[in-house]
């Protein structure tokens, strides 16, 4: 069995990935998801009910179980009260698909093997 070495540059690019990975999480969280609720559909509104109904989105499904069915009636009354009009296979889903195969297919291409 032969022994394979890692090398410096081995660890910079495993080191790099870490960092840029960590970075894309932090943006994302920050910056671009902030920025992408104004710009899906209904999300402006569902995170309006949740700061109304004082609903703990993170650990609610966790901590608050009874919360947890009061605050999906609540999300659900307000998808279905703002239905639009088109919805289902559009070309702004599928292409949304197509663009996280992407992500994900260059994200598996960039780890070290």
């Amino acid at each position: 069995m032969a022994h394979h070495e890692h090398t410096g540059m081995d660890k910079k690019k495993g080191w790099a990935i870490l960092c840029s990975v960590c970075a894309g999480l932090y943006l994302f969280g920050v910056k671009i998801g902030p920025w992408l609720q104004g710009h899906i559909w209904g999300m402006d509104k569902i995170a309006k009910v949740i700061d109304e109904q004082n609903i703990d989105a993170g650990a609610y499904y966790y901590t608050e179980i009874e919360e947890a069915a009061e605050g999906y009636q609540y999300l659900s009354q307000t998808l279905q009260t703002m239905a639009p009009d088109q919805y289902g296979l559009t070309l702004p889903f599928l292409l949304g698909i197509a663009l996280c195969l992407l992500i994900l297919y260059f994200g598996m291409k960039s780890l070290p093997r």
